[in-house]
């Protein structure tokens, strides 16, 4: 009875918080459980590679620790085989398993594990956007949906499980001491398999912001249900996701000296509590839904033949073609509802109600892609896998009817409805090799034959290889990519209460290219690259959407280190950035994350991390956000910046559990007060976090 007694216990717990609003995700980026992505050494960034000669097709086996030191010879071990596929073809990718303690308590900040610096509302789980251009992810078809990818898991990030015993994992971060403006986390987690070709599962998360400023809350709700077949001919993957964010708007505070400086504000007598600071809007929320369903399966054709590189001759199936099918379905809204129109917070502006507003937007996309491949290494001479494919992609795009309304009309003008649609048809091919111990490379192009985007193209490449310098192993990557992408309905026409533009746009044309180096006995990882953009599309002071009539240049580079010395251990993780015009696309020219712990083993068996961490960003014109739109767009009224986000934390680790309890903020005690990530909007005061997360296999 004594080995299940953590289970009880944890199982208590979670019947406790459960009367909470609370959360759970598993993902490659965000990674709140053991098993969650692999972070780097410094939270904020890319991953530190594993080393050179990766197979980015090869999936990842790991062994996790069993649940009991004493477990029955005759248990069933423990393990976990763990890999993504991408969203067109459903290749695998490689997806490493993630038993590490450090930096749990970063899942507990907005930036979590995988951002160095960010614009964002104060609140987690709030519209987010990172200020590392290249660390920006692919703009999302609905494009209101992009403030809020940060939160969600695409489905080229979702994580495929095939274990050998049922895996579960429950997570709870939250503040402690504050249950006005409590922020709180639940993630579940739950995979198994029926037989060892079968695998179901189902992840669900919470985020709730009450908000440490008036009117300024955040809701989110995640689950995704996914299930993958790994047969010796036919394979699938297949996942239904919803998401639901719920953002309570308050268009910032009233002055950013409530902040900068408080005494001066409440007369000399004492500084203002956040809650009592004045803000702009009240009664005002976004509500953005968007659900998805992907299916990917295919069929190989192939042969058998025998294996005797083993003890024993085996007979294997060596697949030399495969016949594939995604099906993917994506459903997006979002909703902006005030009870007032708040004509002085819109320059005026109203074009159907000067009383309240109820803006709405969709986006349904469906694509079916078919494809058929020459599989790599089937052959001796067979170094490289061939794939051609076709894709149909069908849009219907929705919102407001700027069309007037009989005079004697009875209906809701924002309830008139407009539609546009798009039929595409994409056609594309892949070359790729994986499997070469010297380098391995993928390269895929796709044009647009019919439809709207006529002539829309995007290649895209990667490779990897390594050598030795001065006998140390050094690995070098490279990637890039060239796209001619027609700018999205919603940038050429849009109608709403406050905001409204009909206009003809340029197509877009992107090119990049990024080369790394990682040397993996010095735990050092470098990175560099340039990107060009012509015809940069945009919101502007007014947050009108707006195209750049020229090329922007930016040019970034990043150095993220681990050092150590016995207990005490370093990592950073520093960009450096450059934008040609920062009138139109402003970035941060420098921007930093720094991790200062020790390192030991309490008893000798809790691992325990007691550090302090920060991140800072040099000051720039950053983003305003646009509670209308949802959406980050361009000030010139201040600058933003230079000020030190610093947090104190104790980590821990024994055995199935991990927890710690992190003290954010410190720098309000010390340093001036100017602590903004978005233009009047200031980050939380300070606050204590605490965080648990446990895992069971069985």
């Amino acid at each position: 009875m004594m080995r299940y007694a953590p289970k009880y216990i944890f199982t208590l717990l979670m019947a406790f918080v459960s009367m909470f609003p609370l959360s759970a995700q598993f993902s490659m980026r965000n990674g709140g459980s053991q098993t969650g992505s692999s972070s780097s050494f410094s939270g904020g960034g890319n991953v530190m590679p594993s080393g050179p000669g990766r197979s980015s097709g090869a999936t990842q086996v790991g062994s996790l620790p069993s649940s009991s030191a004493n477990a029955s010879d005759k248990e069933v071990a423990l393990r976990i085989r763990s890999w993504a596929i991408d969203d067109v073809l459903g290749m695998k990718q490689q997806a490493d398993l993630d038993t590490m303690s450090l930096n749990f308590q970063n899942m507990a900040v907005p930036e979590r594990n995988d951002v160095v610096v960010a614009s964002y509302l104060a609140n987690i789980g709030s519209p987010f956007q990172s200020m590392i251009y290249k660390d920006r992810q692919p703009e999302e078809s609905f494009i209101f949906m992009q403030p809020y990818d940060h939160w969600k898991t695409s489905n080229s990030e979702m994580r495929y499980i095939n274990t050998t015993r049922p895996y579960t994992n429950g997570t709870y971060l939250t503040t402690v001491g504050n249950d006005r403006s409590q922020e709180e986390n639940f993630k579940f987690f739950f995979t198994a398999n029926f037989n060892k070709r079968l695998n179901i599962g189902a992840d669900y998360e919470v985020i709730n912001s009450r908000g440490y400023y008036t009117n300024l809350a955040s809701r989110d709700k995640i689950a995704h249900f996914f299930t993958n077949y790994l047969g010796e001919r036919y394979q699938a993957h297949g996942r239904y996701s919803i998401h639901r964010f719920e953002n309570y708007e308050n268009g910032g505070i009233t002055n950013d000296d409530y902040i900068t400086n408080p005494l001066e504000m409440s007369g000399g007598y004492r500084e203002y509590e956040s809650l009592n600071i004045p803000v702009n809007l009240s009664n005002t929320f976004n509500l953005i839904k968007y659900n998805d369903l992907f299916f990917n399966h295919k069929y190989h054709i192939g042969f058998h033949r025998k294996d005797t590189t083993g003890q024993d001759t085996l007979e294997v199936f060596v697949p030399v073609s495969s016949i594939i099918h995604t099906f993917q379905w994506d459903n997006g809204s979002k909703l902006y509802d005030s009870k007032t129109a708040n004509l002085s917070y819109y320059d005026n502006v109203a074009h159907i109600n000067r009383n309240y507003t109820a803006d709405s937007v969709a986006l349904m996309t469906l694509r079916n892609t078919v494809g058929l491949s020459l599989n790599e290494g089937f052959h001796p001479w067979m170094k490289f896998g061939l794939v051609a494919y076709a894709e149909h992609e069908y849009r219907r795009y929705g919102g407001i009817s700027d069309r007037p309304l009989p005079p004697d009309s009875e209906l809701d003008p924002f309830r008139q409805a407009h539609e546009h649609h798009e039929n595409l048809l994409w056609l594309g091919g892949r070359l790729l090799s994986t499997q070469d111990s010297i380098l391995q490379f993928n390269a895929d192009a796709r044009l647009c034959m019919l439809g709207e985007r006529l002539g829309n193209f995007d290649v895209t490449g990667d490779l990897q290889s390594h050598f030795r310098l001065w006998k140390q192993l050094v690995g070098i990557s490279a990637e890039g990519f060239v796209r001619n992408e027609t700018p999205d309905y919603f940038y050429r026409r849009f109608y709403s209460n406050h905001y409204a533009w009909n206009q003809d746009l340029k197509n877009i044309y992107r090119v990049r290219a990024q080369g790394s180096l990682s040397f993996p006995s010095w735990n050092t990882l470098l990175t560099a690259g340039v990107e060009n953009i012509s015809h940069y599309v945009y919101f502007d002071q007014k947050a009108q959407a707006r195209q750049h009539d020229g090329q922007i240049q930016v040019l970034y580079a990043q150095w993220q280190q681990r050092l150590a010395y016995r207990l005490l251990h370093f990592g950073f993780n520093v960009v450096g950035q450059w934008s040609s015009h920062q009138e139109v696309l402003p970035l941060p020219n420098l921007a930093a994350y720094a991790n200062l712990y020790l390192r030991t083993r309490l008893s000798k068996v809790m691992l325990t991390h007691i550090g302090v961490d920060c991140r800072y960003f040099s000051s720039y014109y950053i983003p305003a956000y646009n509670p209308a739109l949802g959406q980050y767009h361009l000030q010139s009224e201040k600058k933003v910046g230079d000020y030190p986000y610093i947090n104190v934390y104790a980590n821990m680790h024994l055995k199935r559990a991990r927890f710690f309890i992190m003290y954010t903020h410190g720098s309000r005690l010390f340093v001036d007060p100017n602590y903004f990530t978005t233009l009047h909007y200031p980050q939380n005061p300070s606050q204590i976090k605490a965080g648990l997360s446990w895992n069971f296999y069985d």
